[in-house]
């Protein structure tokens, strides 16, 4: 059997749980095209979990059904939880690179086979990522494997920031319950002297703030337990830490500001200031709120 990716073997795991959660008189899975929509996978990330299945024994095709021909067992799930999707990371990373060094702009038309070959990656890959986040508003289907990147437009950009606030409010509500004990702790220790040491170079390091600013957030986004938050992470870090690098417009001094407003909430956070920190996160969110309706403005002249 060949190696799956990492997609695959989650693809599979979720079908299995799929087949798991049928009732007892029921022994059909749900057709291709549902689980694409189920799954928000391709199709042909699909019929490859499907296939797998069926090698193993699970189901079998009956025209345009799919017949569970046994329950999963323990066995039959791929274990997936230290698995890194370095292939995921890679086309992610390669995407926004193309964002940030201006070789992606609003309007501008790209194809998955093109994607697929600069980064390297296979093209079921470049389809799955992009997927993924055309529901964040900013890329769009268009025909024959092409995509477009959308322009960005202030009503979606005070939606979001509605919702980033309410997320982050409530992550850094959740944070500060945890015992001084916790790992947590550490983690913010050592991202204030990442911090620190990018701040005292700012004019040459400040390239590298995005990746830390993620890192921060990403960091309180651990401390809630709750898939919904998780799901849409991802969608709201690659829309509000990356879409103003369309707007190349006072960038040194945007990243400085908010580096600053990082050090000064991650202080508060180290000395178990509570209510420091809650002013913090506020003022960093109102800042960024301000830093996207520019940016927005900036793109439309």
């Amino acid at each position: 059997m060949s190696e799956k990716t990492f997609l695959i073997k989650k693809s599979v795991n979720h079908i299995l749980k799929l087949i798991n959660n049928l009732n007892d008189n029921e022994n059909v899975i749900p057709n291709d095209i549902e689980l694409t929509k189920l799954l928000n996978i391709s199709r042909t990330t699909v019929r490859v979990a499907v296939e797998h299945l069926c090698e193993s024994g699970l189901i079998k095709r009956e025209g345009p059904h799919k017949i569970v021909l046994r329950q999963p067992e323990d066995s039959d799930y791929f274990d997936i939880k230290n698995t890194n999707s370095s292939k995921d990371v890679q086309i992610e990373k390669f995407f926004l690179n193309l964002i940030h060094t201006g070789q992606l702009l609003p309007g501008d038309k790209f194809s998955e086979l093109s994607l697929a070959h600069d980064s390297g990656c296979t093209t079921i890959t470049v389809r799955e990522f992009l997927i993924k986040f055309s529901n964040n508003g900013l890329i769009e289907k268009t025909p024959r494997g092409r995509w477009k990147m959308v322009k960005f437009d202030e009503e979606f950009a005070r939606e979001l920031v509605s919702f980033r606030q309410m997320v982050e409010m409530r992550a850094l509500t959740e944070l500060l319950k945890l015992p001084k004990e916790h790992i947590v702790w550490q983690e913010l220790k050592e991202l204030l002297r990442k911090h620190q040491e990018i701040r005292a170079d700012m004019e040459n390091r400040y390239l590298e703030f995005p990746d830390l600013d993620r890192a921060l957030h990403f960091t309180f986004q651990k401390c809630v337990k709750n898939r919904f938050t998780n799901q849409f992470f991802d969608i709201v870090s690659f829309v509000c830490h990356y879409h103003y690098q369309w707007d190349k417009t006072g960038e040194l001094e945007r990243f400085t500001v908010a580096i600053d407003e990082h050090i000064d909430l991650l202080n508060h956070l180290i000395t178990h200031n509570n209510a420091g920190a809650i002013m913090s996160l506020e003022k960093h969110l109102n800042s960024a709120e301000e830093t996207l309706l520019r940016c927005v403005h900036g793109l439309e002249k």
